[in-house]
């Protein structure tokens, strides 16, 4: 067991140091947030669309900052996020889905995407080319403001909101030994006036780097180091830890991020025999930057997997008895 965790060590010491380093990237967030990324990589890269061979669908829940309460009691209160994902392969294609819903006080997003990807052997893996569309909605509900003149006759009331096309692409290489991929988000970088004449507010272009190494401890136990980086407009935000799996049912892990210098706690498991089911949680705890922050976020996913769907004829079977 030992002399084969040191060859898979240095096998892969390239893709471990690329995970230690990204950690030392200042930190900063555009998109919405989620701890468990490496659950449901669908949402970074339009190649993970269909990359693990199963139909699966996902529902994500995320609040941040639990207990925040804002100055104005009706302003909102702790950030929420919900996110529900659709992915299935078919043949050497892969399709997918996925809803955003991102809260953050006054401020709404929306985000509704169709997924392809393509995938060829190559290297012992599989190399996926991927490619995303769909439509992002921005709103602002301007009764949670609060002005310092609240006559002013130029500011807004009610809820203004508007939905720009919205395109991203991405590559993905998956081998059983580990996996590395990038992509790019917001490539049109739409912008919303929101209400206002001159103003704009931009949604640039977010590129990811999602990396993890898969070692195994024996016929038990499987460690994955992994890391996340993200960067838009100069600024670059990175996290990075591992996760642990016991006989492919129950899986716990930490990871770390620069961000309010986050520690991060997860784990999760399979509610069934044939691994269909799986139930995952995050628990963030801020030990750094803005004390005045409520100190902990939480995150649940649940997801369900079929089988990869058949297509074709269904292959013949003769027997001796019946011949055609």
């Amino acid at each position: 067991m030992a002399l084969n965790f040191t060859f898979s060590i240095a096998k892969h010491k390239w893709l471990i140091c690329l995970l230690l380093l990204t950690s030392t990237f200042a930190s900063a967030q555009k998109d919405a947030q989620f701890s468990l990324f490496n659950l449901n990589q669908l949402f970074i890269n339009p190649a993970a669309a269909g990359a693990d061979g199963l139909t699966k669908i996902q529902v994500t829940h995320r609040t941040q900052y639990v207990g925040y309460q804002s100055t104005n009691a009706d302003a909102g209160g702790a950030l929420s996020t919900q996110l529900v994902s659709f992915s299935m392969p078919v043949k050497n294609f892969g399709i997918g889905f996925y809803a955003l819903n991102d809260n953050s006080g006054p401020r709404n997003d929306q985000d509704f995407k169709l997924s392809a990807s393509y995938h060829f052997p190559l290297a012992g893996g599989n190399f996926f080319l991927g490619a995303s569309a769909g439509m992002f909605r921005q709103a602002i509900d301007y009764g949670k403001l609060r002005a310092r003149d609240p006559d002013d006759d130029l500011i807004k009331t009610g809820t203004i909101a508007e939905m720009n096309p919205d395109i991203g692409a991405g590559v993905r290489y998956v081998s059983d030994a580990f996996h590395v991929g990038l992509s790019v988000s917001h490539l049109l970088q739409p912008k919303y006036q929101l209400g206002t004449e001159t103003g704009t507010n931009p949604l640039p272009a977010t590129a990811y780097l999602n990396a993890g190494v898969n070692i195994e401890m024996g016929y038990l136990l499987d460690i994955q180091p992994i890391v996340l980086v993200k960067a838009y407009t100069g600024s670059v935000s990175a996290e990075g830890g591992a996760t642990v799996t016991y006989n492919k049912r129950y899986w716990a892990g930490a990871t770390y991020r620069q961000q309010d210098t986050y520690f991060i706690i997860m784990g999760g498991l399979y509610l069934l025999p044939d691994q269909s089911l799986r139930l995952s949680g995050a628990y963030d705890m801020v030990i750094g930057g803005n004390r005045q922050k409520s100190p902990s976020s939480f995150e649940v996913m649940l997801s369900y997997a079929l089988p990869s769907p058949k297509f074709g004829k269904k292959t013949i079977i003769r027997t001796p008895r019946f011949r055609y």
